[in-house]
């Protein structure tokens, strides 16, 4: 089975509560509260796991006691990671789903810095592991501490082993796009925001991939329609509408594990993120983030339209 690196700089111990009702400014009661461990690199290696198709581990920071919680909530799961421990406490994030508005409010904390010695730790332990995956996923934002020239480097590494690289993240990327990615998977906003460019179409999407030499762009757009950019051409895939969205985060961080190992596998990529996206619409029916039934997401796929443009 291929193995895939997750590189999640920004870990965070996860909070989904839950409220009849969310009243600003007023005092909020939960009917509910659950904990897991999650960041985009953690909610990949979780949905990969759940899909079966690739064997996934997380390179990661992790510090302090809400560290240690976040460590035994993945040891809970199975879930495969390499850790450097630092000075500074790993962040708690908290999703509130209020009911009576079905609406999901994400409450994010700073991440701590972190230190040039643990900056270089995370890399070294990066070259060591790499020779051992098929795949490398850069998966969302990077805390204080980390340069930019981190995943830039990465993906150098990864290029010269013929290992294919995914990034999915918008903030300070602009000088990794060129650098010979294999995947890029945004959402249309985070696209507009690269490209400077008000009003995202497929021939735009069509003429960033090739401007950058990326192999493969893949953009969501919520519950409406994505769209794929290939070397073999250009596609829209609709996934049916759900009746219920419980919590959308880790969505994207789902579609991304399907989608990469699925690839790897050998399936056709418009397919596999056809994958992708249901699995990242049955996530959106779970409370948890990248939590989702596997036969609910190949029911979802069965539905999901294909056209090539």
């Amino acid at each position: 089975m291929n193995r895939i690196l997750a590189l999640g700089l920004n870990p965070a111990y996860q909070k989904t509560i839950r409220l009849n009702r969310l009243i600003a400014g007023g005092v909020n009661r939960a009917t509910e509260c659950r904990v897991s461990a999650s960041g985009k690199g953690i909610n990949f290696i979780r949905a990969a796991h759940l899909w079966g198709r690739a064997e996934a581990v997380v390179l990661q920071p992790l510090g302090g006691v809400v560290g240690d919680l976040l460590s035994e909530a993945l040891a809970r799961e199975n879930l495969s990671a390499v850790t450097i421990r630092t000075a500074g406490c790993t962040r708690t994030c908290s999703t509130l789903l209020c009911d009576s508005s079905e609406s999901a409010t994400e409450i994010i904390e700073p991440s701590a810095q972190l230190s040039e010695s643990e900056s270089a730790a995370l890399f070294d332990a990066m070259e060591k592991i790499l020779p051992e995956v098929q795949g490398l996923a850069l998966c969302g934002t990077v805390p204080p501490g980390i340069a930019p020239e981190f995943f830039r480097d990465a993906i150098r590494l990864a290029r010269a082993r013929g290992i294919p690289v995914l990034l999915d993240a918008y903030r300070e990327v602009r000088g990794l796009l060129s650098e010979g990615l294999t995947f890029l998977k945004i959402n249309g906003e985070e696209l507009s925001h690269l490209a400077e460019c008000q009003t995202i179409t497929p021939e735009r999407i069509a003429q960033f991939r090739e401007a950058h030499g990326i192999a493969v762009l893949a953009v969501t757009n919520g519950a409406e329609p994505a769209f794929l950019s290939t070397q073999e051409g250009l596609f829209r895939i609709a996934v049916p509408r759900l009746k219920v969205c419980r919590n959308p985060i880790g969505a994207g961080d789902t579609c991304d594990a399907v989608l990469f190992s699925e690839t790897l596998e050998g399936t056709p990529v418009p397919e596999a993120f056809a994958l992708g996206l249901a699995a990242a619409s049955a996530s959106c029916m779970t409370r948890e983030p990248a939590f989702f039934d596997p036969g609910e997401a190949r029911k979802l796929c069965r539905q999901t339209v294909i056209e090539r443009i």
